[in-house]
């Protein structure tokens, strides 16, 4: 009976890991989808909204934060 308990709890974990996933990929997709216009506004030498400042900048801090968290993970 365990074998068919510890089977169904790692599919439901699998199945969980991989919901999570394609959650991370549409945020991902939704990142580029927004990367992409303002670089197309730069590239047209458009000038950039306060929004799209501020999102450069939140991104250039989330880049510094996952160095420095896989650099400490890294290290362990």
């Amino acid at each position: 009976m365990e074998k068919k308990s510890d089977a169904g709890t790692l599919k439901a974990n699998q199945q969980a890991k991989l919901k999570e996933l394609q959650m991370q990929q549409a945020k991902l997709k939704e990142l580029q989808v927004e990367l992409e216009r303002i670089n197309a506004k730069i590239k047209n030498h458009e000038k950039l909204s306060t929004e799209d400042t501020k999102f450069i900048g939140d991104l250039g801090w989330l880049t510094a934060l996952s160095v420095t968290i896989a650099s400490i993970a890294a290290s362990l």
